[in-house]
């Protein structure tokens, strides 16, 4: 019955990110047309957002429940995956929210590639929420041990013997675009203990490249007292 669950949350994360992926690649709309233009701006061209499976969220939430209900997925099944929450936990029947409105998808991949949550960027200064938004903890996913972009950066990362650290999704897609492959990027800037652990099958040496800004210093700064920091 477990595994039967997980395979079901997997299924959905798998649907979502291809409702994701078309409505980037093929809405002709304006609000996934900012989506495609915030691209542009920061230089990922199609071909990129194709190779990493990037997508839309749409602003009105009827569209992305009217999908969830022809792909025969229940409410709850949003809950459970993170892409939904109730709007009353202790009374489900005022119904469920989407999770992800209005934002630039990544998916996030475990090491075998598939999508196991997702990470949506804002695309309008004035949206509510925080600039980045994850998904929760699910059956198949925990953020301590999720690395993003791992599935195609742990080879080049055994390759070197050295994996570099960034803050960011981007970031690492523009590094990794640039030719610069041994990069993974924590989901946000907490760097855990399970991250060392799992890079530490792989590599000797680690790199931390956050951003300058406060977030960053003190994603670095926050090490265990004596704990070396190269």
């Amino acid at each position: 019955a477990k595994k039967k669950r997980r395979d079901e949350i997997l299924r959905l994360q798998a649907a979502a990110a291809d409702f994701f992926h078309h409505l980037l690649l093929r809405d002709r709309g304006p609000d996934a047309g900012e989506a495609r233009d915030y691209l542009k701006m920061r230089q990922l061209n199609i071909e990129i957002a194709r190779e990493w499976k990037l997508g839309y969220a749409p602003k009105e939430q009827r569209q992305f429940f009217h999908w969830a209900s022809q792909e025969k997925f229940t409410t709850e099944m949003l809950v459970e995956g993170g892409l939904a929450a109730w709007r009353d936990e202790a009374n489900h029947r005022r119904g469920a929210y989407g999770r992800f409105r209005h934002r630039l998808m990544f998916p996030v991949m475990d090491q075998n590639g598939n999508v196991i949550a997702f990470s949506g960027r804002i695309l309008s200064k004035d949206q509510k929420g925080g600039k980045y938004v994850n998904s929760p903890e699910t059956p198949i996913f925990n953020k301590s041990r999720a690395l993003f972009g791992f599935h195609k950066t742990r080879r080049p990362i055994t390759k070197e013997g050295h994996a570099i650290i960034c803050e960011g999704q981007i970031d690492l897609i523009s590094a990794v675009d640039a030719g610069v492959e041994n990069m993974v990027a924590p989901l946000g800037t907490a760097l855990t203990e399970d991250h060392a652990k799992i890079l530490r099958r792989q590599c000797e040496e680690v790199t931390l490249c956050f951003d300058s800004d406060n977030a960053g210093i003190k994603a670095v700064e926050g090490r265990r007292p004596g704990a070396p920091v190269t």
